[in-house]
């Protein structure tokens, strides 16, 4: 971004209401926990990830999908990411994963962690299970 345009960026959250202003923190905030979600997942990879389909790690980089680094298999030509075959694949909302996990430390119900969270009560549930369900699989690994 060009140092005009911040400026004038910033100029126009001065304009703004107390509301907006609310939901650009709100929004500000969860980015932060976004990373730190996708830092997590990718800090936990391989530096060589084998491809979950074929095993082998003749691969190379194939852009990004939802903020997370995508690979593609020279050898079977599919594509994957750091959460392919794990239980977190293709759950949404990674900027809320952070305080759905604290809720769950906090022995809260799904009805209670889901508004805390601001999500769905069946989101909630099936959040609560595929988190468990990790949770399993690392205490089998180690």
């Amino acid at each position: 971004m060009k140092s005009t345009e911040f400026k004038t960026w910033m100029d126009s959250i001065e304009r703004m209401s107390r509301n907006q202003r609310d939901k650009l923190r709100k929004r500000l905030e969860g980015k932060e926990n976004t990373d730190e979600v996708i830092a997590l997942i990718e800090r936990n990879q391989d530096d060589k990830p084998a491809c979950p389909y074929c095993k082998t790690s003749n691969l190379y980089r194939w852009g990004k999908a939802s903020e997370l680094q995508r690979y593609r298999c020279r050898q079977c030509n599919r594509t994957f990411n750091a959460l392919t075959g794990t239980p977190l694949a293709r759950l949404r909302h990674k900027d809320k994963w952070y305080e759905y996990e604290q809720t769950m430390i906090q022995g809260l119900s799904i009805r209670k962690s889901s508004d805390s969270c601001g999500i769905a009560k069946n989101t909630s549930f099936k959040w609560r299970h595929r988190f468990l369900q990790g949770s399993r699989l690392e205490d089998t690994i180690c």
